[in-house]
Protein backbone atom coordinates (compact mmCIF):
# COMPACT_ATOMS: atom_id res chain seq x y z
CA UNK A 1 0.00 0.00 0.00
CA UNK A 2 0.84 3.25 -0.97
CA UNK A 3 1.60 6.00 1.70
CA UNK A 4 -1.07 8.34 0.15
CA UNK A 5 -3.84 5.53 0.01
CA UNK A 6 -2.71 4.93 4.34
CA UNK A 7 -3.28 8.95 4.66
CA UNK A 8 -6.46 8.43 2.66
CA UNK A 9 -7.78 5.73 4.80
CA UNK A 10 -7.10 7.06 8.28
CA UNK A 11 -8.37 10.55 6.98
CA UNK A 12 -11.50 8.58 6.26
CA UNK A 13 -11.82 6.90 9.70
CA UNK A 14 -10.75 9.74 11.90
CA UNK A 15 -14.25 11.48 9.72
CA UNK A 16 -16.69 8.53 10.13
CA UNK A 17 -15.95 8.50 14.22
CA UNK A 18 -16.59 12.39 14.40
CA UNK A 19 -19.97 12.06 12.76
CA UNK A 20 -20.68 8.93 14.70
CA UNK A 21 -20.07 11.10 18.18
CA UNK A 22 -21.93 14.24 17.41
CA UNK A 23 -25.33 12.19 16.59
CA UNK A 24 -27.22 11.73 19.98
CA UNK A 25 -28.32 8.23 19.95
CA UNK A 26 -32.64 7.84 20.24
CA UNK A 27 -34.24 7.56 24.03
CA UNK A 28 -35.06 4.43 25.06
CA UNK A 29 -38.58 3.36 25.64
CA UNK A 30 -40.48 3.54 28.60
CA UNK A 31 -42.72 0.91 30.36
CA UNK A 32 -44.94 4.07 31.78
CA UNK A 33 -47.48 5.39 29.30
CA UNK A 34 -48.10 9.01 28.69
CA UNK A 35 -50.85 10.62 30.55
CA UNK A 36 -53.17 12.39 28.53
CA UNK A 37 -54.52 16.09 30.12
CA UNK A 38 -58.10 14.79 31.02
CA UNK A 39 -59.93 17.76 31.89
CA UNK A 40 -62.65 17.47 34.80
CA UNK A 41 -66.16 15.97 34.39
CA UNK A 42 -68.61 18.95 34.48
CA UNK A 43 -71.02 19.48 37.52
CA UNK A 44 -74.66 20.18 36.72
CA UNK A 45 -75.64 24.10 37.11
CA UNK A 46 -77.97 24.46 39.95
CA UNK A 47 -80.91 26.41 38.83
CA UNK A 48 -82.49 29.21 40.49
CA UNK A 49 -84.88 28.38 43.14
CA UNK A 50 -88.71 28.45 41.71
CA UNK A 51 -91.71 28.86 44.38
CA UNK A 52 -94.32 26.02 43.43
CA UNK A 53 -96.72 24.26 44.96
CA UNK A 54 -96.42 22.73 48.29
CA UNK A 55 -98.66 19.89 50.37
CA UNK A 56 -98.96 17.01 53.09
CA UNK A 57 -100.15 15.53 55.76
CA UNK A 58 -100.11 13.43 58.72
CA UNK A 59 -101.99 11.69 61.57
CA UNK A 60 -101.64 11.97 65.71
CA UNK A 61 -101.84 10.73 68.83
CA UNK A 62 -102.07 13.04 72.25
CA UNK A 63 -103.80 14.32 74.80
CA UNK A 64 -107.09 16.75 75.49
CA UNK A 65 -107.02 19.25 78.54
CA UNK A 66 -108.19 20.74 81.02
CA UNK A 67 -108.75 17.79 83.17
CA UNK A 68 -109.96 14.92 83.35
CA UNK A 69 -107.77 14.44 80.24
CA UNK A 70 -108.74 12.75 77.45
CA UNK A 71 -107.23 10.71 75.04
CA UNK A 72 -106.93 12.50 71.34
CA UNK A 73 -107.02 11.26 67.85
CA UNK A 74 -105.74 13.45 65.39
CA UNK A 75 -107.41 11.36 62.33
CA UNK A 76 -105.99 13.51 59.81
CA UNK A 77 -103.80 17.06 59.10
CA UNK A 78 -104.24 17.94 55.55
CA UNK A 79 -102.68 20.92 54.03
CA UNK A 80 -101.37 22.76 50.75
CA UNK A 81 -100.50 26.30 49.75
CA UNK A 82 -96.73 27.49 48.36
CA UNK A 83 -93.33 27.07 49.04
CA UNK A 84 -91.70 30.63 48.87
CA UNK A 85 -87.92 29.68 48.91
CA UNK A 86 -86.14 26.84 50.50
CA UNK A 87 -86.71 28.56 54.21
CA UNK A 88 -90.42 29.98 54.07
CA UNK A 89 -94.02 28.55 52.88
CA UNK A 90 -97.39 28.97 53.82
CA UNK A 91 -100.41 26.76 53.65
CA UNK A 92 -104.49 25.80 54.40
CA UNK A 93 -104.69 23.34 56.91
CA UNK A 94 -107.73 21.16 57.71
CA UNK A 95 -108.26 18.55 59.90
CA UNK A 96 -110.42 16.67 62.68
CA UNK A 97 -109.80 15.37 66.06
CA UNK A 98 -111.49 12.66 68.40
CA UNK A 99 -111.07 12.21 71.74
CA UNK A 100 -112.45 9.99 74.72
CA UNK A 101 -112.05 9.63 78.06
CA UNK A 102 -112.92 8.15 81.17
CA UNK A 103 -112.41 8.59 84.77
CA UNK A 104 -113.21 6.99 88.35
CA UNK A 105 -112.96 7.95 92.04
CA UNK A 106 -113.51 6.18 95.05
CA UNK A 107 -113.04 7.59 98.95
CA UNK A 108 -114.25 6.37 102.29
CA UNK A 109 -117.63 8.00 102.03
CA UNK A 110 -118.30 6.83 98.17
CA UNK A 111 -117.08 7.09 94.86
CA UNK A 112 -117.69 8.86 91.03
CA UNK A 113 -117.00 7.89 87.38
CA UNK A 114 -117.16 10.64 84.59
CA UNK A 115 -116.84 10.09 81.15
CA UNK A 116 -115.96 12.97 78.71
CA UNK A 117 -115.78 12.97 74.47
CA UNK A 118 -114.70 15.78 71.77
CA UNK A 119 -115.29 15.93 68.27
CA UNK A 120 -113.69 19.12 66.75
CA UNK A 121 -112.96 20.30 62.77
CA UNK A 122 -109.62 21.85 63.33
CA UNK A 123 -109.15 25.02 60.29
CA UNK A 124 -106.07 27.27 60.05
CA UNK A 125 -103.28 28.83 57.88
CA UNK A 126 -99.41 28.45 59.15
CA UNK A 127 -96.33 30.31 58.06
CA UNK A 128 -93.38 27.60 58.28
CA UNK A 129 -90.06 28.54 58.57
CA UNK A 130 -86.92 25.65 58.03
CA UNK A 131 -84.11 25.34 60.00
CA UNK A 132 -81.59 23.60 57.52
CA UNK A 133 -82.40 20.77 55.27
CA UNK A 134 -84.58 18.85 58.20
CA UNK A 135 -85.92 21.21 60.98
CA UNK A 136 -89.11 23.41 61.01
CA UNK A 137 -90.94 25.34 62.98
CA UNK A 138 -94.98 26.26 61.65
CA UNK A 139 -97.54 28.69 63.67
CA UNK A 140 -100.83 30.18 62.79
CA UNK A 141 -104.32 30.79 63.66
CA UNK A 142 -107.37 28.44 63.36
CA UNK A 143 -111.00 27.94 64.68
CA UNK A 144 -112.06 24.87 66.44
CA UNK A 145 -115.60 23.58 65.00
CA UNK A 146 -117.58 21.00 66.79
CA UNK A 147 -117.58 20.98 70.91
CA UNK A 148 -116.69 18.46 73.95
CA UNK A 149 -118.25 17.25 76.98
CA UNK A 150 -118.39 15.71 80.15
CA UNK A 151 -120.60 13.86 82.12
CA UNK A 152 -120.36 12.87 85.99
CA UNK A 153 -121.99 11.30 88.58
CA UNK A 154 -120.93 11.55 92.10
CA UNK A 155 -122.69 9.45 95.06
CA UNK A 156 -122.12 9.04 98.89
CA UNK A 157 -123.95 7.38 101.83
CA UNK A 158 -126.20 10.45 102.07
CA UNK A 159 -126.36 12.31 98.72
CA UNK A 160 -125.94 11.83 95.03
CA UNK A 161 -124.77 14.48 92.32
CA UNK A 162 -124.96 14.55 88.73
CA UNK A 163 -122.74 17.09 86.92
CA UNK A 164 -122.52 18.30 83.07
CA UNK A 165 -120.43 20.35 81.18
CA UNK A 166 -120.69 21.24 77.24
CA UNK A 167 -118.74 23.67 75.36
CA UNK A 168 -119.82 23.83 71.41
CA UNK A 169 -119.43 26.84 68.94
CA UNK A 170 -116.65 28.22 66.88
CA UNK A 171 -113.29 27.54 68.90
CA UNK A 172 -110.54 30.62 68.07
CA UNK A 173 -107.20 29.31 68.95
CA UNK A 174 -103.62 29.25 67.53
CA UNK A 175 -101.23 26.28 66.25
CA UNK A 176 -98.12 25.39 66.65
CA UNK A 177 -95.59 22.24 65.02
CA UNK A 178 -91.97 21.67 65.63
CA UNK A 179 -90.91 19.01 64.26
CA UNK A 180 -88.01 17.06 62.20
CA UNK A 181 -87.93 15.72 58.14
CA UNK A 182 -86.13 12.79 57.44
CA UNK A 183 -84.77 13.19 54.00
CA UNK A 184 -82.22 15.68 52.00
CA UNK A 185 -83.48 18.10 49.38
CA UNK A 186 -82.17 17.32 45.55
CA UNK A 187 -79.52 19.06 45.42
CA UNK A 188 -80.42 21.10 42.03
CA UNK A 189 -83.92 22.29 42.65
CA UNK A 190 -83.84 22.36 46.56
CA UNK A 191 -87.03 20.62 46.78
CA UNK A 192 -87.65 18.28 49.24
CA UNK A 193 -89.68 14.97 50.17
CA UNK A 194 -90.07 14.00 53.47
CA UNK A 195 -91.26 11.84 56.25
CA UNK A 196 -91.59 13.86 59.18
CA UNK A 197 -91.80 13.34 62.84
CA UNK A 198 -93.42 16.66 65.33
CA UNK A 199 -94.63 17.72 68.18
CA UNK A 200 -98.03 20.39 67.10
CA UNK A 201 -100.05 21.89 69.97
CA UNK A 202 -103.29 23.42 69.69
CA UNK A 203 -104.70 26.03 71.97
CA UNK A 204 -108.78 26.51 71.78
CA UNK A 205 -110.70 29.43 73.35
CA UNK A 206 -114.04 28.34 74.18
CA UNK A 207 -117.03 30.68 74.83
CA UNK A 208 -119.99 29.20 75.12
CA UNK A 209 -119.89 26.63 78.04
CA UNK A 210 -122.40 25.51 80.01
CA UNK A 211 -121.74 24.00 83.57
CA UNK A 212 -124.94 21.80 85.01
CA UNK A 213 -125.01 20.18 87.64
CA UNK A 214 -127.96 18.20 90.02
CA UNK A 215 -127.25 17.12 93.77
CA UNK A 216 -129.86 15.43 95.69
CA UNK A 217 -129.81 14.46 99.70
CA UNK A 218 -131.70 11.65 101.31
CA UNK A 219 -131.89 11.61 105.30
CA UNK A 220 -134.18 13.72 107.26
CA UNK A 221 -134.06 16.72 105.16
CA UNK A 222 -133.99 14.95 101.45
CA UNK A 223 -133.96 17.75 98.65
CA UNK A 224 -132.49 18.54 95.40
CA UNK A 225 -130.43 21.45 94.47
CA UNK A 226 -129.87 22.57 90.80
CA UNK A 227 -127.28 24.75 89.55
CA UNK A 228 -126.09 25.93 86.33
CA UNK A 229 -123.50 28.09 84.91
CA UNK A 230 -122.20 30.13 81.50
CA UNK A 231 -118.55 30.18 81.48
CA UNK A 232 -115.59 29.96 79.29
CA UNK A 233 -112.98 27.34 79.10
CA UNK A 234 -109.28 27.34 77.29
CA UNK A 235 -108.51 23.71 75.86
CA UNK A 236 -104.69 22.55 75.11
CA UNK A 237 -104.40 19.19 72.73
CA UNK A 238 -100.85 18.61 72.45
CA UNK A 239 -100.18 15.62 69.56
CA UNK A 240 -97.34 13.79 68.35
CA UNK A 241 -97.66 13.66 64.44
CA UNK A 242 -96.24 11.08 61.92
CA UNK A 243 -96.55 12.94 58.41
CA UNK A 244 -94.83 13.29 54.84
CA UNK A 245 -94.53 17.05 53.44
CA UNK A 246 -93.27 17.73 49.81
CA UNK A 247 -91.78 21.46 49.87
Amino acid sequence: MTMSRCVSAAVFCAASLALAQTEAPPPLPTRDAPVANVPPPLKPEEAPYQPGFRAGGSVGLGAFLPAPAMISFHLFDLHAGAQISPMFGAYARVGYSASLGFGLSTGMGGGGVSVSGAGLWLIGANAELGLGDNFFVAAGPQVGLGGWTRLGLMATTSSGTVSALAASGPMPGLNLKVGVGLGQPNRITKRRGQFTIALDLSMLYATRVVDASLMGSGGENPGANIAVSFTEALAIVPTLHLGYEFR
